[in-house]
């Protein structure tokens, strides 16, 4: 039998992807929608390139974080960061790893007792 594991790769991709999104835009997992399509618009003005012509490949992070957290089927494989390297991703990765571990209530609890 053979497995296909293109669906796991590309299922690792987009939550990796969407860590970074959300790392570039500031905004949390429990954010609605409302939230992020506000920082959106806050950081496409600040660093629009008619304005700041210095960070143009930093404006297109900032419209491929807003289409990979708003769109559900965005297709994340043609998608990168200009301004972000894979090493990055990964770290940001660990970071929010380390992060999930220790917001979780039982860990939390057992941790603070035994």
């Amino acid at each position: 039998m053979i497995y296909d594991f293109t669906f796991h790769n590309r299922f690792n991709k987009i939550r990796r992807y969407e860590i970074a999104a959300r790392k570039i835009l500031g905004v949390d997992e429990t954010d609605p929608e409302w939230i992020i399509r506000d920082r959106y618009l806050k950081l496409a003005k600040k660093y629009h390139p008619d304005i700041n012509k210095e960070s143009e490949d930093f404006f297109r992070d900032i419209n491929t974080a807003y289409m990979i957290l708003t769109k559900k089927d965005f297709d994340v494989e043609n998608a990168k960061f200009l301004t972000i390297s894979e090493a990055e991703i990964d770290e940001m990765e660990r970071e929010y790893a380390i992060e999930q571990k220790t917001n979780d209530y039982y860990s939390h609890w057992k941790n603070r007792f035994f």
